[in-house]
């Protein structure tokens, strides 16, 4: 790199780069081609002489197109010698503070590469969030299990999966907590603990299994109010001082968590109603039951991704069929996903991973953490997968590690890490 030197080049033997992201307003390059008539061109353009990467250009895509409507036959370059990596990076080094971007190249580019060189997350979530979604990962419960119960997992072992993180512990222990976040911070709480109903975590829902799970599930009022006390305490001090938290639980008990919110300074802010397409037979109470609620509080003022087409939104027409109709309900508390029959899942309060969708995406940003203390399934970790968030998961049971570690390794085809 000592030795570098300007060469003038045929402006024709130049190549453009096929991932340059960058782009020109009108007024900039109104700008940039006025800079050029009157001063020449001053700074060179970078271009790659790599083998099989020959006459890349890495920084001077704009200047050389502006050059040529000017007429310019020649211009001054400097040759660099990078592979494709390397010169993929020093692209985006060069055009961070210049022009603008063009969102569609951009979405090729890894998270760790754009935030390397400068991006932040309100910049990747501009690139990403109105594409991305969350579908089923057609993840069978029950066939899956067989494979899981036969798991070398141990309570304080810790998993990399791919950005996400999991530790077999117990999240009412501050240790475990800080042994996963290792320094880090969540913005985002997402929990669903036993819902203490006396459910069997050995036998599940369906009450077929035999997994070995030995959560207790049918604690005393005394003993279950102080187990979500230590959990949300441990979630918030692994959380950012700006903090949403969601809580699922039974109905009997949202009293319960809003009035440890309360106590603990966080702002009750709404109960949300997960919608269920079934309901649970109860032949001795009047009312069947057909929702499940997330009790949500924030700390301070966390982020909230805009609605932004909330005036067209509520002046629309609604018609059966009009999209119309689904965009509505993403603003209010009414959660709407389609649940399996409870005999198909094996954990007692399993999750579809497109329930996640609304709370991630409007309380998050890409690249944020999201912390589960009481992962289950790991469905949480699926919808975090698929919208670009970073799950961060303690789960109690082995054998749910197992299932978490087996579902990541399908969806992703990326192989789990047992961190020493």
């Amino acid at each position: 790199m000592n030795n570098l030197k300007i060469e003038w080049v045929d402006i024709n033997t130049l190549i453009p780069s096929e991932y340059n992201p960058r782009e020109l307003t009108k007024e900039q390059e109104k700008q940039l081609t006025e800079s050029i008539k009157r001063f020449t061109l001053l700074e060179p353009v970078i271009a790659n002489k790599h083998k099989g990467r020959e006459n890349i250009t890495i920084s001077g895509h704009q200047r050389i197109l502006i050059a040529k409507k000017l007429g310019y036959e020649k211009v001054p370059v400097v040759f660099i010698d990078l592979d494709k990596e390397h010169e993929v990076e020093l692209n985006l080094r060069f055009n961070r503070n210049v022009g603008q971007w063009s969102l569609e190249l951009l979405k090729n580019f890894e998270i760790d590469l754009l935030l390397e060189v400068g991006f932040d997350n309100n910049d990747l979530s501009n690139i990403w969030d109105d594409v991305l979604q969350i579908e089923d990962d057609e993840f069978i419960e029950e066939e899956e299990l067989k494979k899981a119960k036969e798991t070398k997992i141990k309570l304080g072992n810790l998993f990399q999966l791919g950005k996400h993180r999991l530790l077999c512990s117990d999240s009412t222990n501050m240790e475990s907590v800080k042994k996963l976040m290792n320094g880090e911070k969540a913005s985002m709480i997402y929990c669903d603990p036993i819902f203490n109903l006396g459910l069997n975590y050995n036998s599940g829902i369906g009450g077929k299994a035999n997994y070995g799970g030995k959560t207790n599930d049918k604690k005393t009022d005394i003993e279950y109010r102080e187990f979500l006390r230590k959990s949300i305490s441990n979630a918030i001090e692994a959380g950012n001082k700006d903090l949403h938290l969601f809580y699922y639980c039974d109905q009997k008990y949202i009293g319960l968590i809003q009035e440890l919110y309360a106590s603990l300074g966080i702002k009750n802010q709404r109960v949300c109603l997960w919608i269920k397409n079934g309901f649970n037979v109860t032949p001795q109470i009047a009312f069947n039951k057909g929702y499940e609620p997330c009790v949500y509080g924030t700390i301070n003022k966390p982020f909230l991704s805009p609605i932004k087409n909330l005036n067209e939104i509520l002046n629309k027409e609604i018609g059966t069929g009009n999209r119309t109709a689904d965009d509505i309900m993403d603003i209010f508390d009414i959660w709407l996903a389609k649940r399996l029959p409870g005999q198909e899942y094996m954990h007692p309060t399993s999750k579809p991973a497109t329930l996640h969708e609304k709370p991630l995406r409007r309380c998050s940003k890409i690249n944020d953490i999201v912390l589960d203390l009481f992962a289950g399934s790991g469905s949480t970790m699926v919808g975090c997968e698929q919208l670009k968030r970073r799950a961060y998961m303690v789960e109690i049971e082995p054998v749910f590690c197992q299932l978490i570690v087996n579902r990541f390794e399908k969806l992703t085809g990326i192989k789990a890490e047992l961190i020493k």
